[in-house]
């Protein structure tokens, strides 16, 4: 047995039953253990004595878990303080990850003596005083915004989003990342890892999507050789490589029942069983998974279980699409010309306002993956140094159909666009040219002659 006994851990539960399991459980591991009934008095003992950990429920009496939370942070904030939930205080788990908590465990699950152990254990060997960077390796300050090779925004939400995801990357807890395709997803995931203890580790994923359910199963878990037609050797699964690393389970809601119960299990227990494997195999991993599917409506239909779901959704992280965050898409375009520009080694390019006017109005049901695409096609068919309007499409062909901010839908030739355009914006602004002009993003000039354009043409 280790020597824990210089180890002190406070034990914060109203249910005396839960106290005494958990008092119990870890007495065995020779843990100097403190006992409180409620918040209040679990307070009054921080106050009196000096403690290396504190276990504490959510949901108590006269002080809260969260409260006594922050009330331990505010004074020692380098103590680790585990939290204890059950399912309905999911979002108050998620709170208490914001707030400072290590990890937490759910109670309805029934989490075993070991996996208490091994979570108390991660504490003591995890020092509460690990601050992610202001900036992770390969940030740039640009205008205000918030860059990675990848990941580029000035939008107020983002920012909140990408600092949300700093402050909780430290811990084991899972994340799920919800949003809609090509909002970044992995690359959010990527992000995490990066700002995380585990960032000298290999970041692992897998689309579970992309194979059948027996084939994935292998690639998570691994096989013993023989233990199916085909398995000629030994293989370690995505959980094995990934020990004291991140997994990402990308499109998470297309693993079949079967394989979620497995996952389960994985992520309650800490260990893997190989396929044909005679015993259990203890792992570290941090799992971060990924949807684009309303996974309430996959629980309905019974297609996903709603203890998984919990599971996963310890830290939620809902991305907006780039329809919602369109102050991005000057930045984004420009990030993407310069990186078309340097990848084929050709001069800096720019963008004439009517072209980014065009883009702000398109709805972009494909965000930032269209984006660079349509960015990426800009760029090849410009001959000179500025993306006009014309460059937008191939052979007159729209972007893909969408809905102007005036709910129109912009189709047809790129003139027929343009005209389309500046028609809304127009009648938007009351007839107002110089409102039109400014948010059009051209001069008073250019609006009038394209305006004398279309009467000569009528």
């Amino acid at each position: 047995m280790e020597n824990n006994s210089s180890k002190k851990i406070l034990i914060v539960d109203d249910e005396s039953e839960m106290r005494i399991a958990l008092e119990t459980t870890l007495k065995r591991e020779d843990y100097q253990l403190v006992c409180a009934e409620d918040g209040k008095q679990a307070l009054d003992l921080f106050e009196d004595d000096a403690f290396d950990l504190v276990l504490t429920d959510v949901r108590m009496p006269k002080l809260s878990g969260l409260e006594l939370l922050r009330a331990v942070k505010e004074r020692s904030p380098k103590i680790p303080v585990v939290m204890m939930t059950a399912y309905g205080t999911i979002d108050n788990a998620v709170e208490a990850m914001k707030e400072g908590a290590f990890d937490y465990l759910i109670k309805g699950s029934g989490f075993s003596a070991d996996v208490l152990v091994s979570t108390v254990k991660r504490a003591f060997l995890n020092p509460q005083d690990y601050v992610p960077p202001v900036r992770p390796m390969g940030f740039i300050d640009k205008a205000d915004s918030i860059i990675t090779k990848k990941i580029v925004t000035q939008n107020e939400e983002m920012k909140k989003l990408l600092k949300f995801a700093e402050n909780v990357a430290y811990s084991k807890s899972t994340v799920l990342i919800m949003g809609e395709t090509g909002t970044g997803k992995e690359l959010f995931a990527r992000y995490i890892h990066q700002c995380s203890p585990r960032a000298g580790k290999a970041f692992m994923a897998v689309n579970c999507a992309a194979l059948p359910e027996g084939l994935l199963e292998s690639e998570l878990f691994g096989h013993e050789k023989g233990s199916f037609t085909g398995a000629t050797e030994n293989k370690e699964g995505k959980f094995q490589q990934a020990h004291q690393s991140s997994l990402l389970l990308d499109e998470i809601t297309e693993m079949g029942l079967p394989l979620q119960a497995k996952l389960l299990r994985v992520l309650q227990e800490h260990e893997v069983d190989k396929v044909g494997g005679k015993a259990p195999i203890p792992v570290d991993v941090r799992v971060i998974a990924t949807t684009n599917s309303d996974v309430r409506r996959r629980i309905q239909d019974q297609e996903f279980r709603e203890d998984l779901y919990y599971r996963l959704n310890v830290i939620p992280l809902n991305l907006i699409p780039l329809r919602e965050r369109k102050d991005d898409i000057p930045i984004l375009a420009e990030h993407f010309m310069n990186q078309f520009c340097q990848e084929n080694s050709r001069s800096p390019v720019k963008m004439d306002p009517a072209t980014l006017a065009l883009l702000k109005k398109y709805s972009w049901p494909g965000n930032i993956r269209e984006l660079g695409n349509i960015i990426e096609r800009t760029c090849l068919m410009c001959q000179g140094d500025t993306l006009l309007p014309a460059h937008l499409f191939f052979d007159d062909e729209p972007l893909s159909s969408g809905k102007n901010a005036a709910g129109a839908r912009l189709t047809g030739t790129i003139s027929e666009m343009e005209k389309e355009l500046i028609l809304q914006t127009l009648k938007e602004f009351s007839d107002n040219k110089t409102k039109a002009a400014e948010s059009l993003g051209i001069s008073i000039r250019t609006l009038r002659n394209k305006l004398n354009e279309y009467n000569e043409g009528e």
